[in-house]
Protein backbone atom coordinates (compact mmCIF):
# COMPACT_ATOMS: atom_id res chain seq x y z
CA UNK A 1 0.00 0.00 0.00
CA UNK A 2 1.07 3.44 -1.29
CA UNK A 3 1.14 6.62 0.32
CA UNK A 4 1.01 10.04 -1.43
CA UNK A 5 3.22 12.82 -0.15
CA UNK A 6 4.98 16.10 -1.30
CA UNK A 7 8.92 16.07 -1.83
CA UNK A 8 11.62 18.94 -2.29
CA UNK A 9 14.51 18.29 -4.56
CA UNK A 10 17.62 20.59 -4.81
CA UNK A 11 20.04 19.48 -7.56
CA UNK A 12 23.15 20.75 -8.33
CA UNK A 13 25.81 20.56 -10.88
CA UNK A 14 28.49 23.00 -11.01
CA UNK A 15 32.34 23.50 -10.58
CA UNK A 16 32.11 23.57 -6.69
CA UNK A 17 29.02 21.28 -6.00
CA UNK A 18 27.71 18.11 -7.85
CA UNK A 19 24.70 16.73 -5.26
CA UNK A 20 20.93 16.25 -5.25
CA UNK A 21 19.02 16.45 -1.64
CA UNK A 22 15.37 15.28 -1.16
CA UNK A 23 13.64 16.52 1.99
CA UNK A 24 10.33 14.31 1.99
CA UNK A 25 7.52 16.11 3.74
CA UNK A 26 5.11 14.86 6.54
CA UNK A 27 6.97 11.09 6.08
CA UNK A 28 8.91 9.32 8.78
CA UNK A 29 11.51 7.40 6.60
CA UNK A 30 12.28 3.64 8.07
CA UNK A 31 14.32 1.26 7.51
CA UNK A 32 13.14 -0.88 4.60
CA UNK A 33 10.96 1.81 3.34
CA UNK A 34 11.08 2.88 -0.19
CA UNK A 35 10.40 6.59 -1.94
CA UNK A 36 9.75 6.55 -5.53
CA UNK A 37 9.59 10.36 -7.05
CA UNK A 38 7.10 11.41 -9.82
CA UNK A 39 8.02 13.20 -12.67
CA UNK A 40 12.01 13.94 -11.84
CA UNK A 41 14.11 15.76 -14.06
CA UNK A 42 16.84 13.36 -15.36
CA UNK A 43 19.35 16.04 -17.35
CA UNK A 44 20.85 18.84 -15.44
CA UNK A 45 23.00 20.94 -17.66
CA UNK A 46 26.45 21.65 -16.31
CA UNK A 47 26.97 25.07 -14.38
CA UNK A 48 23.03 24.93 -13.30
CA UNK A 49 21.05 24.46 -9.48
CA UNK A 50 17.71 23.57 -9.89
CA UNK A 51 14.51 23.50 -6.89
CA UNK A 52 11.71 21.16 -7.63
CA UNK A 53 8.67 20.32 -6.40
CA UNK A 54 6.39 17.15 -6.26
CA UNK A 55 4.89 14.19 -5.53
CA UNK A 56 6.02 10.71 -4.33
CA UNK A 57 4.72 7.68 -3.43
CA UNK A 58 5.91 6.66 0.19
CA UNK A 59 5.92 2.28 0.29
CA UNK A 60 6.23 1.45 4.19
CA UNK A 61 7.67 -1.85 5.42
CA UNK A 62 6.23 -4.62 6.88
CA UNK A 63 7.27 -5.17 10.32
CA UNK A 64 8.78 -8.83 9.40
CA UNK A 65 11.31 -6.76 6.56
CA UNK A 66 12.17 -4.02 9.09
CA UNK A 67 13.25 -6.68 11.46
CA UNK A 68 15.26 -8.33 8.94
CA UNK A 69 17.10 -5.25 7.40
CA UNK A 70 17.62 -4.37 10.96
CA UNK A 71 19.50 -7.55 11.98
CA UNK A 72 21.33 -8.16 8.64
CA UNK A 73 22.63 -4.65 8.40
CA UNK A 74 25.05 -5.11 10.98
CA UNK A 75 26.77 -8.10 9.20
CA UNK A 76 26.66 -6.24 5.78
CA UNK A 77 28.56 -2.58 7.39
CA UNK A 78 31.39 -4.79 8.14
CA UNK A 79 32.07 -5.35 4.49
CA UNK A 80 32.60 -1.34 4.63
CA UNK A 81 35.71 -1.63 6.56
CA UNK A 82 37.70 -3.44 3.80
CA UNK A 83 37.36 -0.91 1.09
CA UNK A 84 39.71 2.33 0.33
CA UNK A 85 38.20 5.11 -1.85
CA UNK A 86 41.80 6.51 -1.76
CA UNK A 87 44.22 5.55 -4.95
CA UNK A 88 47.04 7.44 -2.79
CA UNK A 89 46.58 5.43 0.39
CA UNK A 90 49.94 2.55 0.29
CA UNK A 91 50.86 0.26 3.24
CA UNK A 92 54.61 0.49 3.92
CA UNK A 93 54.96 -2.96 2.37
CA UNK A 94 53.89 -1.73 -1.26
CA UNK A 95 55.79 1.46 -0.78
CA UNK A 96 59.31 -0.50 -0.45
CA UNK A 97 57.87 -3.53 -3.24
CA UNK A 98 57.17 -0.13 -5.91
CA UNK A 99 60.63 1.16 -5.08
CA UNK A 100 62.66 -2.31 -5.30
CA UNK A 101 60.56 -2.59 -9.01
CA UNK A 102 62.10 0.58 -9.87
CA UNK A 103 65.39 0.22 -9.36
CA UNK A 104 65.31 -3.24 -11.01
CA UNK A 105 64.21 -1.10 -13.97
CA UNK A 106 66.56 1.55 -13.73
CA UNK A 107 69.24 -1.36 -13.66
CA UNK A 108 67.96 -2.96 -16.84
CA UNK A 109 68.18 -0.14 -18.50
CA UNK A 110 71.71 0.81 -17.61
Amino acid sequence: MSKQVNYSLEMANTWEDLYAHVDIEGVDIGPGDAIKLHHVPVDLPYGQKRHVLGQASYFKASGLKRWLIKTFSRFELTMLYEVSFSSTRFSKHRIRAMKLQQDIHLKRSL
